[in-house]
């Protein structure tokens, strides 16, 4: 399907949306959402960098600026790291003004407050407030983070609305069956198999994850751990303890689509050990493809594993922060082996709740809302 607008449309029909940063290939989640809203009226137009001369050139065409993660657009790297963020702040907070001035309508998604890797002091904030005061519309993902919109970004509760994660079912090809995938992974065919996915990074709680398992009782359990390391001490720590506990499967890199529904599908159970509440893509990704949950009990997943079903919920809490908890949750796992069909189905029940055309259809409702 084709997304990008060629700029095709007469001024008068100015529709079309721009993600601020561009879509990560790599994440289908921009290109869902974009897909759906296209199908909607809304194509998607593509923008290198957000300067003025490209909001100048592109005002006839484009309705919305979309953004998500903002911290690339005022973050400046190395050396004078301090001074340089604080002028890029000082120029997206420009542009924004200017993109107000042309009457483009600004929303921004907030997937967290601040960036879960903080930058220069005083930055993320002083970002949060400029955004939050251009927006004419942010959404969130759930209550949770409404709540911490509320406490952090007061004036702007008015502008909020939940707009509620789609699913990635059908997103991944199913890839090798489960003995082939554990036979490649020299996971026995009898262990009850754990997957924690996703970039492997501090905020996940990393270090709860693998004293979890490590005070798990049940025999033959085993851990993998998938996904492209974004700092050596997350790195680190993983390829350490899986040296010293070979029940533990390292797989520490970029995981192509091909491989992603076989890890899954090799799995018995998902975990979840990051702690901090919000909307976990790893976790939708689980229930997605049919894995229950070993999840922290924040309320934002708490809410994800409970299934339509009064008696099967998707997953298992364990107290976020808490290993012991963790390696509690994971011996319950264990002994629940022959629930695991059932809570497959909860799972999938759960993940078909969660629609990616009414999440467009919310999304485009926030664009027709002109700016006064």
């Amino acid at each position: 399907m084709e997304l990008v607008s060629q700029r095709t449309h007469a001024p008068s029909a100015r529709r079309s949306i721009t993600s601020f940063p561009p879509a990560i290939p790599q994440n289908p989640y921009q290109r869902l959402l974009y897909a759906h809203l296209a199908e909607l009226g809304f194509p998607l137009e593509t923008a290198e960098r957000f300067r003025a001369g490209w909001l100048l050139g592109a005002r006839r065409d484009v309705a919305a600026l979309h953004f998500h993660w903002p911290q690339g657009y005022y973050r400046h790297e190395g050396r004078l790291a301090a001074p340089a963020s604080w002028l890029k702040l000082a120029l997206f907070a420009l542009r924004l003004a200017c993109a107000r001035v042309l009457r483009y309508r600004i929303l921004w998604t907030v997937h967290q407050v601040y960036p879960h890797e903080r930058g220069v002091r005083g930055t993320d904030r002083a970002a949060a407030i400029a955004l939050s005061h251009a927006a004419h519309a942010l959404l969130v993902h759930d209550a949770t983070t409404a709540e911490q919109v509320g406490s952090e970004l007061p004036w702007a509760a008015r502008k909020l609305t939940v707009v509620p994660h789609g699913s990635y079912q059908g997103v991944y090809p199913a890839g090798r069956c489960r003995a082939e995938t554990r036979a490649r992974l020299g996971l026995a065919d009898t262990s009850i198999v754990f997957l924690a996915f996703g970039h492997v990074r501090g905020y996940k709680d990393l270090d709860i994850l693998l004293d979890g398992f490590a005070a798990a009782q049940s025999r033959d359990l085993a851990l993998v751990v998938a996904g492209l390391p974004l700092d050596g001490p997350s790195a680190d720590l993983v390829s350490g303890r899986a040296e010293a506990d070979a029940r533990i499967k390292p797989l520490l890199g970029f995981i192509p689509d091909e491989e992603v529904a076989e890890l899954f599908g090799a799995a018995d159970a998902a975990i979840v050990s990051r702690g901090d509440g919000g909307t976990s893509g790893a976790l939708i990704l689980a229930l997605s493809l049919g894995t229950p949950a070993v999840v922290a009990d924040a309320p934002g997943y708490l809410d994800l594993i409970r299934a339509d079903s009064a008696t099967t919920n998707a997953g298992w809490p364990f107290t976020a922060g808490d290993p012991q908890s963790l390696g509690q949750a994971l011996d319950a796992a264990a002994a629940d082996a022959y629930e695991f069909a059932a809570k497959r189905e909860a799972a999938l029940s759960v993940a078909s709740r969660l629609s990616w055309p009414e999440a467009a259809r919310r999304t485009a409702s926030l664009i027709e809302r002109r700016a006064a």
